[in-house]
Parts: structure tokens; sequence; C-alpha cells
């Protein structure tokens, strides 16, 4: 699947503040295309960075939770960054940790903590140079707590997240999430409520996938498969982030395998050949 930054919930103008670009004679450049770390989970960073770019990536996104960027498994930023100046890549965007935070803990104290989390990887995601964060929409409940006091506990922690961020030169943006994960949020309409209650400025991050998976779960249901493969009809997907003028990038997050460079090959050159319809 892929997932595309569309940074204001009024205008719904893109996150990356880059115009689409066409290529001679009309092609689609292929820089629209960015890669993710994520599709490289049994790689370390560094090995992923070099397989996204034997596919053909110029820019990436640095995946934060469990691996990669994680602050908890100490990453080496100087030799991160040495390693994208070497294969001349740019970092676009870093996927925020999310889970196994102070789990025994009160809610209280796990939403403070992610927080915290999150704080440590921005300042990774500006040595990057990264110019988005992409946050998942987790709440943190009590047992027994109401659905409406988690959100508005998200609500104040993604506003502290977006401060930290905006210090940094950083634009955060909420992802859609689906009902195989929870408890969350799911939709892109409760994101904009959200988007609506904060009082630092965020986007949404739309993955396509999860949407998907919000209507439509039965035995082709799969997790982030190559494009082409599931049930997702790519060209009039992309067709519709046209007619809105989404003028961004489109982060290709598909499961790697066995083989990364092959599946994510594989990935790129179908979207490449739907945006070309």
């Amino acid at each position: 699947m892929i997932r595309t930054n569309l940074a204001d919930n009024q205008e719904l103008r893109s996150c990356a503040c880059l115009p689409v670009e066409a290529g001679e004679e009309g092609t689609v450049s292929e820089d629209l295309l960015v890669g993710a770390t994520w599709s490289c989970p049994t790689q370390d960073l560094l090995t992923a960075l070099e397989t996204l770019g034997r596919v053909g990536f110029r820019e990436v996104e640095v995946w934060a939770e469990g691996y990669h960027l994680d602050p908890r498994v100490a990453p080496n930023v100087p030799a991160v960054r040495e390693r994208l100046d070497r294969l001349s890549l740019s970092v676009r965007s870093v996927h925020l940790p999310f889970e196994h935070v102070l789990p025994a803990a009160p809610a209280a104290d796990r939403a403070r903590a992610w927080v915290r989390l999150c704080a440590r990887t921005l300042e990774y995601a500006e040595m990057l140079g990264a110019g988005i964060a992409v946050a998942h929409p987790v709440l943190f409940a009590d047992a027994g707590e109401c659905h409406a006091h988690a959100v508005d506990r998200f609500v104040s922690a993604a506003d502290v997240i977006g401060a930290h961020a905006e210090e940094r030169g950083i634009q955060l943006a909420l992802e859609n999430m689906h009902t195989l994960r929870g408890p969350t949020l799911r939709s892109v309409a409760e994101l904009v409520v959200v988007l609506g209650r904060m009082t630092r400025g965020a986007g949404v991050c739309v993955d396509v996938g999860h949407a998907v998976f919000n209507g439509f779960v039965d035995d082709r249901l799969a997790g982030e498969i190559v494009p082409g493969d599931g049930i997702v009809n790519w060209p009039s997907a992309l067709a519709a982030y046209r007619s809105i003028g989404y003028a961004g990038r489109h982060v290709v997050e598909v499961e790697g395998g066995d083989d990364p460079l092959a599946n994510l090959t594989r990935a790129r050159a179908h979207l490449l050949g739907a945006m070309s319809v």
C-alpha cells in the first residue's frame, strides 16, 4: 500500500509543499515515490538504506518503532547521516514510535512517556533533515475509561508532540489506522476532528491500505502487500489524489518479506505504471 501526507485539513494541501513534477514527454517523475525502511525489518538501518537506494528511491521514510531509528535501540544517527549522504538519499519523513510504552503504567503516565519518546525521535529526525513526522493516533486508556477521555488525552499529547516538531521545523502528520489495531483512531474524519481541537498545526497522513481495511474485511484481507496483488484499483486511487490537487509524495510501505529488494522494485514499478494511466 501507499501513504500520502495531506497537511491542512481545510485545503487538503500537500504536507510535502512541493509540486508534482512531470518528466520528459509527460511521463510521471519517479521522485513522486518514497521508499520506507519499514519494508526492511530484518536489515539494519544502514543496509535498509542501501536496499532503498538500489530500488531507485531518492527519498526515504525512516521507521522508528521497534527498530531502525527507535531511540530504544540506540541508533547511530551520525552513521545514518553519513550513509544517506554517500547514497545521495534524503529523508522525507520519520515514522514515530507508538508501541510498548510503559504497558503496565496508568494511561496518563503512558501518554507522557510516549511524548518523551517521540520528542527524542524528533531530535534524530531533525539531524537527518526530515520535514515530516508521522504519528499513529494511539489512545491510552485505563480499564473502564470511556473513549472520549482517551481521545482527550491523545489530543493533549499530540499537541505537545506537534510543538516539539514545530520547534525543529518538522510537520506532524496523523495517520488513519485500521480495524485490526486498537485502541486507536481509524478514520480520516476522526483525525480531522482532532486536528480542529489541536492548537499546533498538524496534517493527515492518508494510508490507503488502512482505509480499505476499515471497509473491507474477508479472506482477501492481508497486510501491506505489494500493490497490484490486492484489491485496490491503484490507477483510480491515484487519479483521485490528482483530482483534489494533491502535490506531494506517496510513501511505498510494503512487506519486504525474504527479498525486500525484489518486492519493493515490483511495487515501485506497478505504482509508476498506475500513475501514468
